[in-house]
């Protein structure tokens, strides 16, 4: 944006006459206040009165970041670096105890309504979150109610704290154009999903959504009583069956009999873990289709064993054992191979001449 038309603009609005850098005006009101009034009077006459709208870290005219610390948990602060989503380190929430967050944002038009939102399913599905804090401001800037959305206990929405301070927006800011709103809450349940989102609404009706992945990990286990239903009987002449979920999110319930039984996606339910008890024949068990031929195998095994039993001959091998030759070194060198080799040369002359003169003598004598 050309800053000199910028300005020249502010002057028009401001009654006609140009305020100039030394003139009692400019004196009078701040650079950021010249400022905000000349962006405020261009949306309105140019159609883009969205650029105005609440902002927890950049600006929706230039993209530059006008606010710092735009969010803190338990005590740790984070920038928000992109309006649509800012991705931080995994933070884990315990059950049971106080934790902290607070929000900082630039809303020109007024802050009307602070949402800090939690378990969303992922970015861009805030109007899926399981839990939803709102913190509602009247026209002056006093925090007229605190809302808790919610499908189930998650929080205590009875002890939630809510404080509004006006803040500096940068620590180089003049004056304190931010609105940071605290909250402080304790949560019962686990949430199922992980990202979180901060939703600021100003007097335009006019909102903004930043989401915060990969969010909070809060998946201990839940400090509330698990939920409990009644279901129709599986057996003709039983009452209704009370089970109880097992874990918050489990589809798996159990009655107190031990049965267990699985949930499915249209909410209902079946036994996963069915005992088969075989009824009892009558009559003498003398094949193995009766219900008692296990019995009377088990007892002919023990008669047998009372006139002979062989395990008390049974001796003990002695503990196995193996030794490892280890490899040695070749004995024979070259030299005594080259002996080995004219002693065996000689022996082959020595049986040659054997042969020779034992077939002379026998043509002799013939």
């Amino acid at each position: 944006m050309n800053w000199t038309i910028l300005f020249l603009l502010t002057g028009i609005f401001l009654g006609g006459n140009l305020v100039s850098y030394g003139s009692p005006a400019f004196a009078e009101s701040s650079y950021d206040d010249l400022v905000d009034s000349a962006i405020n009077d261009l949306e309105r006459f140019s159609g883009n009165e969205h650029l105005s709208k609440p902002t927890f870290g950049e600006s929706h005219l230039n993209s530059q970041i006008i606010v710092y610390d735009g969010f803190i948990l338990n005590n740790q602060t984070f920038t928000i670096t992109n309006n649509f989503h800012t991705p931080f380190a995994e933070q884990s929430i315990k059950l049971g105890e106080m934790n902290s967050f607070e929000s900082k944002v630039y809303s020109p038009k007024g802050l009307k309504v602070q949402e800090f939102l939690f378990g969303i399913p992922k970015i861009g599905e805030a109007h899926l979150s399981e839990l939803g804090v709102e913190v509602w401001y009247g026209i002056n800037g006093e925090i007229e109610e605190v809302r808790a959305i919610q499908k189930s206990n998650i929080i205590d929405k009875e002890s939630i704290v809510a404080t509004h301070e006006k803040t500096k927006c940068k620590s180089t800011d003049v004056k304190e154009h931010c609105d940071t709103t605290s909250i402080s809450v304790m949560f019962f349940e686990p949430l199922k999903d992980k990202v979180m989102a901060l939703k600021a609404i100003d007097y335009n009706n006019r909102y903004h959504i930043t989401y915060l992945n990969e969010g909070l990990d809060i998946s201990d286990s839940s400090l509330n009583p698990m939920e409990t239903r009644m279901i129709p009987p599986l057996i003709k002449g039983e009452g209704f069956i009370k089970i109880t979920q097992m874990e918050k999110y489990s589809p798996y319930w159990m009655a107190k009999d031990g049965r267990m039984f699985e949930r499915n996606d249209f909410g209902s339910f079946k036994q996963i873990n069915i005992s088969f008890e075989r009824f009892q024949d009558s009559g003498i068990p003398l094949t193995r289709d009766h219900s008692e031929f296990g019995g009377v195998l088990q007892h002919e095994k023990q008669r047998a064993l009372n006139v002979f039993n062989s395990t008390t001959l049974v001796s003990e091998l002695p503990v196995s054992f193996a030794y490892v030759f280890p490899e040695l070194d070749e004995r024979i060198n070259d030299k005594i191979k080259r002996k080995m080799t004219e002693q065996e040369q000689i022996a082959k002359n020595i049986l040659e001449d054997s042969q020779v003169q034992a077939r002379y003598s026998k043509h002799s004598r013939g």
